[in-house]
């Protein structure tokens, strides 16, 4: 990845737009982005960083926080990144979510955040993707890295890549995990071990299985259970055979007690067939009785015929007699409605004059409906005239009125455009004054939270002081006591060496013979212990007061770029920088109604104006059109005058009563109701007449036609009852009581007679049923079942038990040689899992660590990578440090239940000893971790295939190295350009920028931040 343009807007401390364009490096491949602390270098990485990833190169800051504080709020943050990778060019576009001037009306809303990238083409460019995290996705695709990898692979933020130096071995996995991706080794781990655990579960529960098995059997070992099996089974033989004996006896109690049961039961049928028998022949009596009663029955059915003829013709003679009243009473009332319908008739004959009087009325009205027709329309005519001349003349004046108060209309309109003019004049400075409160307010807000910030600042930096001086005089004090102690051991050893020395032996440190004055001690000597101890703890309080320096430096830096903000913005504000803030923004909401009042009117002087001139031309049409109407109403009125003059002279030759049609038809229909209801009346009593003379003669026939049916009747009774009372005595029934008595239904008789039918059957049936049983009974005697049964329970309980105890001993059996198959499947089981676990459970443990080393496979993996890192990082250390240190991997573990592998140390030429890297100084440290750092690189890109390294940026730690190594680090930096590679490198190291031609100068301004590339 090489970048080719970087365009910043409101971003960190540059307040306006800032183009950077790398083209203005020319042929230079190393660049020095110099400036004053605080001025903006490292937000040149941030930009690039927050372009690709959306987050800054120290991943320490979101979107939202690096927005300028210095821009106005019209200006919105965003950064755009042109770059080339693989010959293909790209652009990146971001805007980070925040709050921005609404871009109508007053006020601040917020912004989203956005992300789009393109292709560049010669043409133009090509949209790729849009969205925060799309683009995201797509840069570590086409780059090859997480955000993460970048920082420590190209991108080497301030204090970040001294982290893999100094890293313990733990973190360092976490670090080169996240930069290789070896997580992969790591679930192999994992697979192994879960396989392994899951194997040794798997043996652990057969095993107790097979245990539990044999204990349930109570068996030591498998050849038990077979000799169980053999014993058991020899038993079940021998109940077989007992078996066989009782089930034949039960056969022989059962066809015994058979036969008994049959004979009982043949002589108890005997017993009951005589018991039927005798009382069928109790009932003979009732039954002799009920064919008697039959007898007469069917006598009385063959009078049935005769008796219903008399009882029709006795109802036949009711019935004529009945009639004959009936008729009778009907034919009193015709006569007597007759009578009064004849009176009737002969009033209405006599009205004859008044009806034809009425006729002739209605032929006179007739006469008159033409006329009055006519009249009718010239009235409507004259009335719908009327009307029209009122409705002119009330349009006429609404319209008067309508012109007066459009012409007031159009006076206040014509003063509200004046009004709204004058307003509109002043709205650019109400937006003005706003805008100024609205930025003055922000700038005052915000000096008050720099002051905040500083106060706790204040604070905190007054706390990592006092903990660093004391951190300080504390490592002092032990430094002082390890020198001591360590001056008290150097003259402890002398002197013990001098104890063994004699004369004329050479002394093993100068070689002299003669030893005239022997060191000697008073005071207890150290122990090596105790000195590697106190080493250790003045190692220890140095790397604690070296972070507290740095946490120091860090708040201080803080502090001093707060108060550089707060004196800006004191300057910038000038003598507002004291106003109240609640004063601000009471003035700000008033100036914000000015505004908006001003605003609401600009929006409507177009309106007003529109509407003026709509009022002034309707204005002059109402005039237009009321000089129109006033000729008209004229014209109108004078033709209605002389149409009422006409209408006078039609309506004298018409009575008053009828001149409309609706009085003349309402007359004429009264007088054609008057003579029709003279007329109906007339026809009805006529027809009423004749139909009551017809009614009467009816009446008189049927009167007459009655009385001799029943005569007839009367006769045809008698002859009836008369051949009855004759049958009667045939039949031998003296009385008509005895008659009544002896009648039964065809059913009752059909019933009575399948009775006795039934009854003889049944005698029948028993006398047989009786003598059968008699013949099956004859030589059996009766049997005592009891005895019998309970012998026969006896053997069969007997016989199940027997069957219990060979079924129990089968199960048994069959248990036994169920859990003796188990026992053999698992134990085969058991040897085949032993073998795997064997094999897993070792590259387990293996891969766990549980090893001399203590290293995991994927410690291996990283170590063997590490390797690689540290051979390229030594390379350039040697020539950084001329020849004298070398990064080595070490296998020693700084604990010994601490995970192993991973430990860096670093080989002294000049002592020829190696020591840990943490004892390096602090330029010493720098040149180690930068070499680290690209050797990492190296690595990465010949891992990664793919992936192109031609870019590498160092932020900072030049400070830290004399000038000689400064000149090696710039040596090595400059090899990497040899490759193609373009380098940055940030610091405000003076001597960097005399040795490096081409620089990106950061300045710091009141208004923020400005940078540009200068090439020498």
């Amino acid at each position: 990845m090489k970048p080719l343009k970087l365009t910043m807007s409101a971003f960190g401390p540059y307040a306006d737009c800032q183009l950077l364009d790398f083209s203005d490096l020319k042929n230079n491949s190393i660049f020095l982005i110099h400036g004053p602390t605080g001025a903006g270098k490292t937000s040149i990485l941030d930009a690039i960083c927050f372009a690709l990833y959306g987050d800054s190169s120290g991943a320490e800051k979101d979107g939202k926080s690096l927005r300028s504080h210095y821009a106005n709020l019209d200006t919105l943050t965003e950064v755009v990144f042109d770059f080339e990778l693989k010959d293909k060019k790209y652009r990146i576009k971001r805007i980070p979510e925040q709050e921005r001037l609404k871009r109508a009306g007053i006020g601040t809303t917020m912004q989203n955040s956005e992300a789009v990238m393109w292709r560049l083409k010669e043409g133009g460019e090509e949209l790729i993707i849009s969205g925060w995290s799309k683009v995201t996705d797509e840069v570590k695709k086409i780059i090859g890295f997480e955000s993460e990898q970048f920082r420590q692979v190209i991108m080497l933020p301030q204090g970040q890549f001294r982290k893999l130096l100094t890293a313990d071995s733990k973190e360092r996995q976490d670090i080169m995990e996240k930069i290789f991706h070896t997580e992969v080794y790591r679930k192999i781990e994992e697979i192994l071990k879960e396989s392994a655990k899951e194997l040794r579960n798997s043996i652990m529960k057969k095993e107790e299985r097979r245990k539990w098995c044999l204990e349930t059997l109570g068996c030591g070992d498998v050849s038990k259970v077979e000799g169980l099996i053999a014993e058991s089974t020899q038993r079940l033989s021998n109940i077989s055979l007992i078996l066989k004996e009782k089930n034949k006896k039960v056969k022989s109690l059962q066809d015994n007690h058979i036969k008994a049961r049959e004979g009982n039961e043949k002589l108890r049928d005997l017993e009951e067939r005589f018991q039927d028998l005798e009382a069928l022949k109790a009932l003979s009596e009732d039954y002799d009785a009920k064919g008697i009663q039959l007898q007469n029955a069917r006598k009385a059915a063959t009078l049935g015929e005769t008796e219903k003829a008399t009882r029709l013709r006795s109802e036949d003679k009711k019935r004529c007699g009945e009639d004959l009243n009936n008729k009778t009473e009907a034919f009193n009332i015709a006569i007597k409605n007759h009578e009064i319908i004849e009176k009737k008739f002969k009033i209405e004959k006599e009205r004859e004059r008044e009806r034809e009087a009425k006729r002739k009325t209605v032929i006179e009205l007739e006469g008159y409906m033409d006329r009055v027709a006519s009249l009718e329309t010239y009235r409507n005519s004259i009335e719908n005239l009327k009307i029209e001349v009122d409705k002119i003349a009330k349009d006429k004046d609404n319209i008067h009125k309508r012109h007066i108060k459009i012409q007031e209309n159009l006076k206040i309109n014509l003063q509200r455009v004046k009004e709204a003019e004058e307003i509109v004049l002043k709205l650019p400075i109400f937006e003005d004054v706003f805008n100024k409160n609205m930025i003055l307010l922000e700038k005052r807000n915000s000096l008050d939270n720099f002051k905040i910030r500083l106060n706790d600042v204040f604070k905190t930096h007054s706390v990592a002081f006092q903990e660093y001086e004391k951190l300080s005089l504390q490592y002092i004090k032990e430094k002082e006591e390890y020198f001591s102690l360590q001056e008290l051991w150097n003259k402890g050893q002398a002197a013990i060496l001098a104890r063994g020395l004699k004369d004329n032996m050479p002394c093993p440190v100068c070689g002299s013979i003669h030893h005239p004055n022997l060191a000697t001690t008073h005071e207890a000597i150290p122990t090596e212990i105790e000195l590697k101890e106190k080493i250790s703890l003045v190692e220890k309080l140095e790397k604690e007061k070296n972070n507290r320096k740095d946490a120091l430096d860090e708040v201080t830096k803080e502090k001093s770029k707060l108060e550089a903000s707060i004196e800006a913005l004191e300057a910038e504000l000038k003598e507002s920088k004291d106003i109240d803030i609640e004063k601000l923004n009471v003035q700000l909401e008033n100036v914000k109604k000015a505004y908006e009042k001003a605003e609401i009117k600009a929006k409507e002087l177009d309106a007003l104006k529109e509407e003026l001139k709509n009022e002034e031309i309707l204005e002059q049409n109402i005039k237009n059109s009321l000089l129109e109407l006033e000729n008209i109403f004229a014209s109108k009125n004078d033709e209605y005058q002389r149409s009422l003059g006409s209408l006078k002279g039609m309506e004298d030759n018409i009575p008053e009563a009828i001149r409309t049609l609706e009085a003349l038809e309402q007359e004429t229909l009264k007088a054609n109701n008057a003579f029709n209801a003279l007329k109906e009346a007339f026809d009805k009593a006529n027809k009423e007449y004749e139909d009551s003379s017809r009614l009467l003669t009816q009446a008189e026939s049927l009167k007459v036609s009655a009385e001799i049916a029943l005569e007839e009747a009367v006769v045809k009774y008698n002859q009836e009852r008369a051949r009855f009372s004759e049958s009667l005595k045939k039949a031998g029934f003296e009385k008509y009581s005895d008659y009544e008595s002896a009648k039964m239904t065809e059913t009752a008789i059909t019933t009575m007679e399948q009775d006795i039918k039934s009854y003889e059957g049944k005698i029948k049936s028993a006398e047989d049923a009786y003598a059968k049983a008699l013949n099956a009974s004859r030589d059996i005697t009766l049997q005592d079942l009891e005895v019998m049964e309970k012998e026969l329970q006896s053997a069969e309980d007997e016989f199940r038990e027997a069957i219990k105890e060979e079924s129990s001993l089968a199960k048994t059996i069959g248990d036994y040689k169920k859990t003796h198959s188990e026992i053999n499947e698992l134990e085969e089981k058991i040897v085949i899992e032993e073998q795997k676990y064997s094999v897993v459970g070792h590259l387990s443990n293996v891969s766990a660590g549980q090893n001399g080393y203590g290293m995991t496979f994927q410690r291996f993996v990283l170590g063997t990578l590490l390797d690689d890192i540290t051979y390229a990082a030594t390379e350039r250390l040697k020539l950084m440090s001329k020849g004298r240190y070398q990064l080595r991997r070490t296998l020693d573990r700084a604990r010994k239940n601490s995970a192993g592998g991973l430990e860096l140390e670093v080989f002294d030429t000049y002592t020829g000893v190696e020591r840990s890297v943490t004892t390096l100084s602090g330029g010493e440290s720098f040149l180690a971790s930068l070499s680290l750092a690209l050797g990492l690189a190296d690595v990465v890109q010949s891992y990664s295939g793919g992936i192109s390294l031609d870019t590498i940026f160092v932020d900072e730690g030049f400070g830290t190295l004399d000038p000689e190594s400064l000149d090696f680090a710039i040596r090595t930096l400059i090899d990497l350009q040899k490759g193609g590679r373009l380098v940055g490198i940030i610091s405000h190291v003076p001597e960097l920028k005399e040795r490096i031609d081409a620089r990106l100068e950061v300045m710091i301004t009141d208004r923020g931040s400005r940078a540009e590339f200068k090439v020498s």
